[in-house]
Formats: C-alpha cells, structure tokens, sequence
C-alpha cells in the first residue's frame, strides 16, 4: 500500500473501512501477505489498527517499510496488533553520510527505534541502498550491527524512479559491487523466489542478507507477483507503471452492502493483475549473443522454488565464486 506526502490530500487517504474491503477481497483471492510501505507510513496515527485489520482476516503475513523515524510513537500498538516484520532504512551509521542521504538529522532516532522493535521481539530487515561516493564503505559497519540485533539486511540497488532518477547516474553502485565486499563471508547460498526472484546469502556471523537488484535485471522482474494500492485506492501493476491506474472507489458508488463492495474490489485487483508485464524484459529477441557460461551452476540461476544451495567437496569454495558471479550483470545479456 503507498503513502503520500501532501498534507492536504489526507482526506483522500484510505479509510479503515475501504481497508477492510482489501483485506477481505485479497483473503478470498487467497493474496496472503501486504507491505505497509509509502511514502512514510507511519504518519498514519491508526497504523496499528490497519495492520490489525489486515490480519484479522485469513492471518495474513503483515510488514512495514518504514525510515524508522515514528516507530516510538506507534508501540506497543504495531507489536499488539502482530506485525510479521519491519523493514527500516538506514542507508548509513555516519551522522553526517546519513544527513546527506536523508536530509535529517535523525541517525540516533531511527537506531533508538531500531533497538525498540528488537526489544518487542518483532524481527527487522535494514534497507540499505547503496550509493556510490556516499555509503559504499558502510556496507560491512550495517552487517555488524545487523548481527548484533539479530537482524537481517536488504542491499539494495539505487533505482531510477522519482527524485532518484535526477542523481543515477552520480550515485548508481551494481548490486555485485557489495558481492566484491563480502567474498570469503558467505558461508550458504539461499534464493527467494516469489515476490522478486533474489539470492539470500548467509554469512559467516549468521546474517542474512538480501541483494535487491532491479536495474536491467529481468530475472528480479520475471518474479514479481505485486500489486500496488495508493492512499487514493487506486491500484497499479508495478512501480514503474506508466498506463492509467485502475481506480475503484467510482466501482463502489451506489454500492451498499459490503458483499456487493468486496466482489467490485476483486474484480479491480483482477483488471489490475491482467495489466501485469515484466518491466525489463528478459531479452529473446536480442540480436547481441549472450556470453556462454563456463559453469553448470548457471542453470539454477533461475530456480523454480525457495530452498539452500549447498557446495561441498574440494572444489566447493570454487564453485561457490562461481554462483556469486552469476548473480552479477545481467545487463550484459540486454
């Protein structure tokens, strides 16, 4: 669900009542999981009425995306109501580095708010997107406190979407930059699929790291299964959807009773989900030859299920480097 950031387009926000359609319309469509994100979601003072209300119906998986700055206010509500997790964005320990990302000077809040949700026992993932000339040398400092609070951390590549398209070219760092600061730590290779196709590595203190790679990475979009709900109750197929969104409040007028109102939220998310297409595309038609790999792991670059990957022998470390590289510049196939 995406936030806003106008003020005066509060009245225009979901109500608790259309969020109750939601949850019930994706319970029957079997859709079991939702991502408060924004915007900044925890301008909402309800937030942890929402998250109850999401999972009220068919336990659906619950989590936040959040800069991690208003946490405080919203607790013990968010532990209460059972959020699954939350994300929070710390794009680096250095007060300065992070005023000069974030525009704030909220370093200590957002690791006191961190400390916060470890104590209420409610598991954190740290985003971190990485940013060349800014961050990059944090990379290792987030991994260590990760550890040290149990938490895991999402490296993610800069995309190029709103403010951050005007400095990309500046501040872009390909995904197997932070691979090259972690060779020799990885002690198990996993890989998501569902949602966006990852590699999950394990490293040798026991984090779990993410890489979030979706800049010229059909593989990331041939994944997705996400459908995006605005404050406004519009929906959208992706992120970087260009078309017209599908709106559904003019579908509820005239509606009254809610059984009427959750089959015309069905049928939007229907109408939305046929609207999906990859957003890069993987590239069949290209007249460029893609590189011949030299390995037989490259096969289950794209597995068909979520599991480990387990190298063993005496070539294992080998084999290892291997599988690291080809989750590197797919770009080069474009």
């Amino acid at each position: 669900m995406e936030g806003y950031r106008e003020q005066e387009l509060e009245e225009k926000e979901l109500r608790l009542d259309e969020i109750e359609l939601i949850a019930e319309a994706a319970r029957r469509l079997d859709i079991r999981a939702f991502k408060l994100t924004g915007g900044e979601p925890t301008l909402r003072r309800d937030l942890a009425r929402i998250v109850s209300i999401l999972k009220s119906r068919g336990k659906a998986y619950v989590s936040i995306t959040t800069n991690g700055s208003l946490i405080h206010h919203h607790m013990p509500g968010l532990a209460d109501a059972g959020v699954d997790h939350v994300n929070v964005s710390l794009h680096s320990l250095s007060a300065s580095k992070f005023k000069a990302i974030t525009g704030s000077n909220m370093l200590e809040r957002v690791l006191s708010n961190l400390k916060l949700l470890h104590d209420y026992g409610i598991p954190v993932k740290i985003n971190f997107v990485i940013l060349r000339g800014l961050n990059e040398n944090d990379i290792t400092g987030v991994i260590d406190l990760a550890a040290k609070m149990g938490a895991s951390v999402q490296f993610i590549e800069l995309h190029p979407v709103g403010k951050a398209a005007r400095r990309f070219n500046e501040h872009y760092l390909p995904r197997w930059r932070v691979l090259e600061k972690l060779e020799g730590r990885v002690v198990e290779i996993k890989y998501r699929i569902g949602l966006h196709n990852r590699p999950v590595l394990i490293l040798d203190n026991g984090v779990k790291v993410e890489l979030v790679g979706p800049v010229g990475n059909f593989i990331f979009c041939a994944g997705c299964t996400r459908i995006r709900v605005t404050y406004d109750f519009k929906l959208l197929p992706c992120l970087n959807w260009r078309g017209k969104p599908v709106e559904v409040r003019p579908r509820l007028q005239g509606l009254k009773g809610f059984e009427e109102k959750v089959e015309a939220v069905i049928s939007a998310i229907k109408e939305a989900n046929m609207l999906r297409a990859p957003y890069v595309l993987y590239p069949l038609g290209s007249k460029l030859v893609p590189p011949r790999r030299r390995w037989r792991t490259a096969r289950i670059g794209l597995p068909k299920r979520g599991g480990s990957l387990h190298f063993t022998g005496p070539r294992s470390d080998q084999l290892l480097r291997k599988m690291l590289a080809e989750w590197g510049d797919y770009t080069a196939l474009k």
